[in-house]
């Protein structure tokens, strides 16, 4: 099996992930426009979209307790 080689490139509009797994080329890009990652993999005739499915559950925004001195809990 060949090693994972990547780079890493975003300043400003969004990131962009390239990698290598066994000498095929992806690469990994957060759409921003529709907060989704998209994926695609490299080929002779151009790149080749590949689904990325969700499966985190959804969930409620975080709530932070902090401790003041005195060790009350005071949601933040």
């Amino acid at each position: 099996m060949a090693p994972l080689t990547s780079s890493i490139t975003g300043a400003g509009r969004g990131s962009k992930l390239d990698f290598q797994v066994n000498d095929e080329t992806y690469f990994l890009s957060l759409a921003e426009n529709q907060r989704r990652w998209e994926v695609f993999v490299s080929t002779p005739t151009g790149s080749r979209p590949i689904p990325v499915y969700d499966d985190a559950a959804d969930f409620d925004d975080l709530t932070l307790v902090v401790e003041d001195s005195e060790r009350r809990k005071i949601p933040n």
